[in-house]
């Protein structure tokens, strides 16, 4: 018995150092070694920073576009269509270079997504945090009038009409970013990202609020963390983040550690020395015009948020204000479109969810969305956020010819990344 005791003790010892070795490997090179489909640039200030095939040869390509909103205890979270969701729209941040597009740029905090909120009348729109925010997000909340603070001006967001915010596919529910001004001055910036106890909550318009106007509930979803995880292997397998029935899987890491000189990727595509960001500013006209929106957008008063002109549903079926409701809840908060909190992320029942129709490809079953239909995500169905199998080639990572042959403004479909169903981009 006595020869058993370290035996034991050795076992001991590695069953506690394993999976502290496993998260002190999980450095920016797990990003350099599981990302494809892109190439890597060295951008000025901004260190090496990482863009998608998707983005380089289409100009119409925007983050946080091609997926869905859901809901869960750490608030609002994108779900997404592509292959490289799993790190683009959870760590880092993006910011759009003259002459090239989109680029992002890592990040260490696993985030439900890191976004921008503005919302108000009958619209509601999001926008990629710029590289700016990376270091502020732990001192203090992301809130009020951060696209002043942090210079996001109107061609970054994405619109959509407050009736479409809890469909399934939102890229074809985009409104074209020329119109972006009109739609930024009539809502006001309900962003609330806070950091506690190590994790980051992404809150902002109110889901109770949405779901009285929106024409299909939101999802919401549980957020799992599977224990003892090989993130190396649910890399390779697809599988760092998933859609499983009503819960998001992430078997990504939660951080990601800082090293004390960040390494290079093993091959970058070009040095970009004096980087030209764009901004988004210039669709609100010349010089003057845009310094007018930013003192507006400064100035807005956060507690007034203007209700929807659409009628709500109540119980009873008559139309009622979603504001009203609201009134005396929280008087700090915007009439009921301010952020909500942790007590708002319950798991709604599987009954809720309407389920898409399924069809066999290559001997697999996979969720689809039929061409017209707009339907959420199956409950009980399992769905990864970068589907393996795109809906009209039935092959991983290829797609076959849209039936129209291109897209909404006549712009050819781009190549190199997983789609959504039928999903079309507003032009730009």
């Amino acid at each position: 018995m006595k020869k058993l005791v370290p035996v034991f003790a050795f076992i001991a010892v590695v069953l506690f150092v394993a999976p502290q070795a496993r998260t002190q490997e999980m450095s920016v090179n797990f990003f350099y070694d599981n990302l494809s489909g892109g190439s890597w640039f060295e951008v000025g200030d901004y260190g090496y920073c990482w863009q998608p095939d998707v983005a380089a040869n289409s100009s119409t390509w925007r983050p946080y576009a091609d997926g869905y909103w859901a809901y869960t205890e750490e608030g609002w979270t994108w779900v997404s269509y592509e292959d490289f969701g799993w790190a683009t729209y959870h760590y880092g941040r993006w910011v759009k270079l003259a002459d090239y597009g989109w680029v992002w740029k890592p990040g260490y905090e696993w985030g439900p997504a890191w976004v921008s909120w503005r919302t108000g009348g009958n619209y509601i729109g999001w926008a990629p945090l710029p590289p700016e925010t990376e270091s502020v997000y732990e001192s203090r909340p992301l809130t009020g009038h951060i696209d002043a603070e942090f210079d996001i001006g109107p061609a970054c967001y994405n619109f959509v009409d407050v009736r479409y915010i809890g469909e399934p596919v939102l890229r074809s529910r985009l409104v074209p970013y020329q119109q972006n001004v009109t739609y930024v001055t009539q809502t006001v910036n309900v962003t609330n990202i806070t950091y506690k106890n190590k994790t980051v909550y992404s809150y902002g318009p109110d889901i109770n609020v949405l779901n009285q106007y929106s024409s299909r509930p939101i999802q919401r979803l549980k957020l799992e963390r599977p224990a003892n995880v090989d993130v190396s292997v649910a890399a390779k397998s697809g599988g760092l983040t998933k859609v499983q029935g009503n819960a998001l899987v992430v078997a990504a890491p939660a951080r990601i550690n800082k090293s004390a000189g960040a390494a290079p990727p093993p091959s970058a595509k070009a040095k970009v020395a004096q980087a030209k960001v764009e901004k988004g500013w210039s669709v609100a006209g010349d010089a003057n015009a845009q310094s007018q929106l930013k003192e507006k957008l400064k100035s807005e008063d956060l507690n007034k948020v203007p209700p929807p002109t659409l009628g709500a549903a109540s119980s009873s079926g008559a139309a009622t204000s979603a504001f009203e409701k609201g009134k005396g809840k929280n008087k700090n908060k915007a009439a009921g479109m301010q952020s909500a909190g942790p007590a708002d992320a319950a798991t709604s029942p599987a009954a809720n969810m309407a389920s898409p129709e399924r069809r066999k490809k290559k001997g697999k079953n996979t969720a689809q969305v039929q061409p017209g239909e707009m339907t959420s995500p199956a409950a009980g169905a399992e769905t990864e956020m970068s589907p393996s199998v795109t809906p009209d080639s039935g092959k991983p990572g290829k797609r076959g010819k849209n039936r129209r042959g291109e897209q909404s403004g006549g712009t050819p479909l781009p190549t190199g990344s997983a789609r959504s169903p039928e999903a079309t981009t507003a032009p730009e």
